[in-house]
């Protein structure tokens, strides 16, 4: 497969470098106004007004905001002032104008968060360190790896499109090095819980953007890339299967808190539009497909970006999200010296 990938590509490089003729693009390389920000429902909504610039354009690169631009926000058709926090549903428009770049608009309708249905936990201990002699010595000792094996159903809502991301996050209290509590420290102290790591490849559909080119040439990989859409499971629900390998719970106390034990994940189901959604499909060919690596060689057309503002500038997108928090408490309780 190796060997057939390396030919495809020589053979490209051939038919594409075997001539060439010299061109005009003729684009219109005037600046215009730029419009990017993402709405989230509940909060306010801040938006930032730049221009484009030629890629030779240093100083405009440097500085490219605009200062003498007007915004006007508009929630459903009505103009809504600075403090204006959207709602799930509304209509939201975002209109721009410049004395000297001109105007631009763009519009996006906030999505409703989709239910987190049921969510099945199963830890799996694969390591416990310890003994009986540093049991007599602590109040609390613990120093145990596991895996995490989660199952999460997307109650996807029917007769609408749907795009999705998934995100993570843990929890844990902190403890000072003496084996103290210590509160809400800074980051440099040593934590209870450290989340392993996160197994890609358990959950296919974060690969749904993937094409058939994609895996032939070997790019079907993308850890960071957590979008995906409901055009599979479209009004009805579906499982992710999620895993974590390697995790840790290490704590030594002289005595015994069950609230170190606090511990977990915040499992995040982010609904977003579609504009979102083609944003971060856009941006995964660029950085990571092989149109986008094949572009950057001069083998492909160039990848041209994703926008949904007036003015091809700039992307405007909304979202809205429901939690779920997985707690470990119960698990380690088992495994911890008292």
């Amino acid at each position: 497969m190796a060997i057939l990938r390396y030919i495809i590509i020589l053979f490209a490089a051939t038919l594409l470098t075997a001539c060439y003729e010299d061109f005009d693009p003729k684009i219109d390389t005037r600046p215009v106004l730029c419009l990017n920000s993402l709405i989230v429902a509940g909060e306010p909504i801040e938006v930032e007004v730049t221009h484009t610039w030629m890629f030779n354009d240093k100083e405009a690169e440097r500085n490219h905001a605009v200062r003498d631009a007007t915004v006007t926000i508009l929630a459903d058709g009505k103009v809504v002032g600075s403090a204006y926090r959207p709602e799930e549903g509304d209509t939201i428009t975002i209109i721009a104008e410049s004395p000297l770049y001109g105007s631009a608009t763009a519009e996006v309708i906030v999505p409703y968060a989709t239910p987190i249905g049921k969510v099945e936990v199963t830890p799996v201990v694969t390591d416990i360190r310890g003994g009986d002699e540093d049991f007599f010595h602590y109040g609390m000792l613990a120093d145990i790896t596991f895996n995490l094996n989660i199952e999460l159903d997307v109650n996807d809502p029917a007769e609408i499109d749907n795009y999705y991301r998934f995100r993570y996050s843990e929890f844990s209290k902190r403890y000072d090095y003496d084996g103290t509590y210590a509160g809400d420290l800074t980051v440099s102290r040593p934590e209870c819980f450290s989340l392993g790591q996160f197994i890609y490849d358990a959950e296919p559909i974060f690969k749904e953007h993937i094409g058939v080119f994609e895996t032939v040439m070997g790019n079907d990989w993308s850890e960071s890339f957590l979008f995906f859409s409901d055009r599979q499971f479209s009004g009805r629900t579906y499982t992710l299967h999620l895993k974590y390998t390697g995790n840790t719970f290490r704590v030594k106390s002289s005595q015994y808190d069950e609230s170190l034990l606090e511990c977990g994940l915040i499992l995040s189901l982010t609904t977003v539009s579609q504009s979102y959604y083609n944003w971060a499909v856009y941006k995964w060919n660029a950085d990571d497909g092989i149109l986008g690596n094949l572009s950057d060689i001069g083998l492909a057309e160039t990848q041209w970006g994703y926008s949904n503002v007036s003015t091809g500038a700039g992307v405007v997108a909304a979202q809205s999200s429901t939690s779920y928090p997985v707690d470990l408490k119960d698990f380690l309780k088992k495994y911890v010296n008292e």
